[in-house]
C-alpha cells in the first residue's frame, strides 16, 4: 500500500514551522512529538500572527495573512503525520522518496563554531520543574531549532528498547514485530510490550534506565559545536538545580499553606 505522506511537503512544512536553520533529517522526523510542534506553532504566533499587523498598510496585512495561512497549513500538515507516524503502521508513511534527496542536510555530528541561529525564548522561565535542554531553551541560551538538533543527536547515540532486549533475551525477533504493528491504544514500545504481556513494568524501566546511560549528556553537543563552554555548561546546571529547588519548595509551601487553611 502507498505511504500516506510525500516526503518532500513533510520537510518543507518543517522549514515553515520550525525555520530555515533546523537540519532535517529522518531523525528529525522520528524524533519530533506533537507537543514539539506545538510549541513551534505558539512561537509562529507570537511573531506573525495577522493582528499583530493591523495598523500596517493593507499590503503587509495581506502579505502577513498569507503567510500565517502557510504556517497553519504546515502545522496541520505535521499534525496528521505525527498521527500516523504513531499509529506503528506497517505501512510506509511516505508516498515516495524526496525527489532530490541531496538537497537535505543530514543530521552529523555537531558542527564546530556554529553561529547561534532560530527562535530564542525572551520571556521568564516557566514556574515548573524542568530538565536541562528545557532549561537551557527557557533561560534563552539556545533556540528552539538548536535544542531539537541537540536531542536529535542525543537521541541517536543510544540504542532502542527493543534492540537492548532482543540482546538481553528478554524479547524475541517476532515479538519486536508484534509489538510494532500493535493496533492498540496509543502508547510507546514499552507500554505496548507491558500491554501485551510481553515484558513487565520493572523489565521496560529498566531497559529505560540502561538506555539513557548509553547517550550523552546534552551539554555535549553545545560544548562540541561552540555554543558553550564546559564552564558554562557547569554553572547552568547548578543555575538548574537552583531553579527546580526553588520552586519545589515554593510549591510544598503552597500546599501547606493550603493544608492549613483547610484545616
Amino acid at each position: 500500500m502507498r505511504g500516506r505522506f510525500n516526503e518532500k511537503d513533510v520537510y518543507s512544512a518543517c522549514r515553515t514551522l520550525f525555520g530555515s536553520e533546523v537540519q532535517l533529517s529522518l531523525d528529525f522526523l522520528g524524533y519530533l512529538q506533537a507537543s514539539g510542534a506545538k510549541a513551534a506553532f505558539r512561537e509562529q504566533a507570537k511573531q506573525n500572527h495577522p493582528d499583530l499587523f493591523a495598523i500596517h498598510d493593507l499590503d503587509v496585512q495581506n502579505r502577513q495573512a498569507e503567510l500565517f495561512r502557510e504556517v497553519v497549513k504546515a502545522f496541520d500538515l505535521i499534525k496528521n503525520f505525527l498521527k500516523h507516524r504513531d499509529e506503528a503502521s506497517p505501512e510506509p508513511v511516505f508516498s515516495r522518496p524526496a525527489p532530490s534527496r541531496q538537497h537535505y542536510r543530514p543530521t552529523p555530528a555537531p558542527p564546530r563554531h556554529k553561529a547561534p541561529a532560530g527562535h530564542f525564548y525572551r520571556s521568564s522561565i516557566p514556574f515548573r520543574r524542568l530538565e536541562f535542554g528545557s532549561y537551557l531553551y527557557y533561560s534563552g541560551r539556545v533556540s528552539y531549532q538548536s535544542l531539537i538538533e541537540a536531542l536529535v543527536w542525543q537521541r541517536r547515540q543510544r540504542p532502542t528498547i527493543g534492540d537492548i532486549a532482543r540482546r538481553w533475551n528478554w524479547l524475541s525477533d517476532r515479538d519486536i514485530l508484534t509489538i510494532c504493528r500493535d493496533r492498540g491504544d496509543y502508547g510507546r514500545f514499552g507500554e505496548k510490550a507491558i500491554r501485551l504481556g510481553l515484558l513487565r513494568h520493572s523489565q521496560v524501566q529498566t531497559l529505560l534506565f540502561f538506555q539513557r546511560s548509553r547517550q550523552q549528556k546534552i551539554g555535549q553537543y553545545f560544548i562540541e559545536n561552540g555554543s558553550l563552554s564546559p564552564n558554562q555548561i557547569e554553572q547552568l546546571i547548578a543555575d538548574m538545580h537552583a531553579h527546580n529547588a526553588w520552586v519545589g519548595g515554593s510549591t510544598a509551601n503552597n500546599f501547606k499553606r493550603a493544608t492549613a487553611a483547610a484545616g
